[in-house]
């Protein structure tokens, strides 16, 4: 099965014609969809899930710092796990004390 060539896939022709169109043109239909074409990464980017950081030491000339983040879980997967926000930064703070050395 042969691919189709990229010029003539239908999610390139409609992102060509929204910014031909839309934005250089003067049809709002194709702005509106040009809107969600090109914003939809945006949106993802302001809203979508970023880890978190569970916790920083401050460090002196000489010391090293260790940064502690978790990757989110979706709801889905904290409920099927049993874990939550609380649990999660206990853990990660226990780690951090273990993984330093006593001075």
């Amino acid at each position: 099965m042969a691919l189709v060539p990229v010029t003539a896939r239908p999610s390139f022709i409609i992102r060509r014609n929204a910014l031909r169109k839309g934005v250089l043109g003067p049809s709002v239909l194709w702005k509106v969809v040009a809107v969600f074409v090109f914003g939809g990464s945006t949106v993802k980017k302001v809203f979508g899930k970023q880890p978190q950081n569970l916790g920083m030491r401050t460090i002196r000339v000489g010391s090293v710092m260790t940064v502690a983040a978790s990757a989110p879980l979706t709801r889905r997967q904290a409920k099927r796990v049993g874990v939550t926000k609380a649990s999660l930064a206990a853990d990660a703070r226990a780690e951090l004390e273990a993984a330093q050395p006593a001075s």
